[in-house]
């Protein structure tokens, strides 16, 4: 007499296990290809901020030199390209590339009315953007710690120390009358000079030079709840 056999699904549960372990194979691959879209991404957004930063730099020096963004006019009065967006004042910047190494020493009595502890706060927009060695926050912080860079309206960032309201920075092209050509859903890159010494800078006191410190913040496409994609860098600049 023929006893029926037991159906135990073996072959069903391997199976099924087979299937579970092919689905999260198959979900870590989709997982990684995603995360690696998205490092693509961030590193292409770095990348045009980084971009964008560099030109800030560069912008920077021009103004301080006075010069428009093609270096044949100068952006500023009198004698200069008065088309430019923004005009520097007349006698805060130098007349000329040769006039540069005399404009920009220790010695010249403008210095003290061009350079401005508060960064030209709460005055004309042409005068704004050049720091002092004396603009550190008060807890010894240098002061583009305290700018908020996204928004120039909006107040300081706490330990602004002298610089209570808020902190100007200058946007790409203000006094070069630089165009900015970025793709969609980016703004300009911006920056702060900050002028000193050679005093300042602990080096040999009868030294005329002077020296700026550039920091420029250039900004990438992507927005989130902590802000925008961001490069900051800095340089050390010296006309003479």
């Amino acid at each position: 007499m023929n006893r029926p056999h037991l159906q135990r699904g073996f072959v069903l549960v391997t199976s099924l296990i087979f299937l579970i372990v092919l689905s999260l194979l198959g979900v870590m691959a989709l997982r990684g290809t995603l995360f690696g879209e998205r490092m693509a991404a961030n590193d292409r957004d770095l990348a045009v901020a980084r971009e964008f930063a560099e030109l800030a730099l560069r912008d920077a020096e021009r103004d301080v030199l006075g010069l428009r963004f093609d270096g044949t006019t100068y952006c500023r009065l009198p004698n200069g390209n008065t088309n430019c967006g923004v005009v520097r004042p007349a006698g805060t910047r130098p007349t000329s590339a040769l006039d540069a190494g005399n404009f920009w020493v220790a010695a010249n009595p403008v210095i003290d009315d061009i350079g401005l502890d508060n960064g030209g706060l709460g005055g004309d927009a042409s005068l704004q953007g050049l720091y002092t060695a004396r603009s550190a926050t008060a807890c010894g912080m240098p002061v583009w710690s305290g700018a908020n860079w996204q928004d120039n309206a909006n107040p300081a960032r706490s330990c602004a120390g002298t610089i209570a309201a808020a902190v100007p920075t200058v946007a790409y092209g203000t006094f070069t009358d630089a165009p900015f050509n970025g793709p969609n859903g980016t703004v300009p890159p911006r920056y702060i000079i900050e002028m000193f010494r050679a005093d300042d800078l602990n080096i040999t006191p009868t030294s005329n030079k002077l020296f700026f410190r550039i920091t420029a913040v250039g900004f990438g496409r992507t927005q989130g709840l902590a802000g925008r994609t961001s490069v900051t860098l800095q340089s050390v600049f010296s006309p003479l």
